[in-house]
């Protein structure tokens, strides 16, 4: 084999590298999956820079779950995709929690995670310790009142489904609210506030 011919096998298998290296998943398409607790809508899907902008409002405390679809692609953008979400309290509930989880299939395109846990943010909200079996959850605790707006960043590391190839996986949100328990908590000393106020202004009298 002659210098020139070995110089055209380097070439074609470091290009092939780069290509290798540089090939990613890209998310096609989101959908609402189960949309028993409102409505979802997607603003924004761009791969140069990855941005994805969405924005949801739950008419009750049912999980609305959103179905990605990913793709392959040679070169681009890459991992992560940058997400905001704009979210609305219609439930007639004060959240004092929230929580997003990933799901996986089964087979195939396992790996999907939050990239860049610490700086996921939902305003309002304070964002828990990281999981011990990986960041496929974030956690949020504060306050969202009924008409209330929140904005949640994150990032998201689509895996990679291979040339033409395309794999789904799932995110979850929810809200929580407070239990009976602490409501009845609350009221009785809201009660007992307003007993001894009532007992005191008798007394001035």
């Amino acid at each position: 084999m002659n210098v020139k011919i070995k110089a055209l096998v380097a070439a074609l298998v470091f290009a092939g590298s780069i290509s290798a290296a540089s090939a990613a998943g890209v998310i096609t398409d989101v959908t609402i999956n189960d949309g028993a607790g409102g409505t979802f809508d997607l603003t924004n899907l761009g791969t140069d820079p990855n941005v994805l902008d969405l924005s949801k409002a739950f008419s009750s405390l049912a999980p609305i779950t959103l179905t990605f679809t990913v793709g392959h692609t040679n070169g681009g953008g890459g991992n992560p995709y940058v997400v905001t979400e704009t979210i609305t309290n219609n439930t007639n509930y004060t959240w004092v929690d929230y929580h997003f989880a990933i799901t996986e299939p089964t087979t195939g395109g396992q790996g999907v995670v939050f990239t860049n846990f610490n700086n996921s943010t939902l305003t309002g909200f304070t964002l828990d310790s990281a999981p011990s079996s990986g960041p496929r959850n974030l956690n949020f605790t504060g306050q969202l009142d009924h008409s209330g707006v929140a904005t949640a960043t994150f990032s998201l590391s689509p895996f990679d489904p291979g040339a033409g190839n395309t794999a789904t996986f799932t995110l979850t949100q929810v809200p929580t609210i407070p239990e009976p328990e602490t409501y009845a908590m609350l009221l009785a000393g809201l009660g007992l506030i307003g007993a001894m106020a009532k007992r005191r202004s008798k007394k001035n009298t």
